[in-house]
């Protein structure tokens, strides 16, 4: 499974040995149901927020779901500290301050509030990129089906 397009429009990456994969291919755009891939191995190639809501939906009834991902990501949860709406807590007149004026130091402070819910170097997910440097990836069910074992990330070697 390929979940690569950003936004509407699919993106179909090439790599050596696709052409030898024996098993089925599809893009996230046309994935509609987790039916039909029950207790088989799925791949979902890619990291984005359709690549997260396959693999904690399809987690329930594949054998099992890897992942696997270039550079990583910083998963969010929806419910940030105190109990806070992560995007009201983001927007704090403190926080915004301090986004705007003091980059480095939002980018600390998110990276240490991520950190204490899901290791995501652990779990190969640390991206090279700050917080605040890429779209951010929100999924509340993701870090619990990987801490499981019904999804493993694979960081791709170059």
């Amino acid at each position: 499974m390929l979940a690569t397009g950003h936004h509407a429009y699919p993106r179909l990456p090439t790599f050596p040995g696709l052409d030898k994969f024996k098993g089925e291919k599809l893009h996230s755009w046309q994935y509609k149901t987790p039916h039909g891939f029950e207790d088989k191995k799925v791949l979902i190639i890619g990291i984005g927020s359709s690549a997260g809501d396959m693999a904690v939906e399809l987690g329930h009834i594949a054998k099992q779901v890897y992942v696997s991902t270039r550079r990583g990501t910083w998963v969010y949860n929806r419910v940030g500290p105190n109990g806070w709406p992560v995007d009201m807590y983001r927007t704090n007149t403190i926080l915004a301050t301090i986004q705007k004026y003091s980059p480095w130091l939002m980018n600390r402070l998110i990276e240490r509030e991520l950190s204490k819910k899901f290791d995501h170097e652990l779990y190969s997910l640390k991206p090279n990129h700050r917080p605040l440097q890429q779209h951010p990836f929100i999924n509340d069910d993701l870090p619990n089906r990987i801490l499981s074992g019904l999804v493993i990330i694979k960081a791709i070697r170059k």
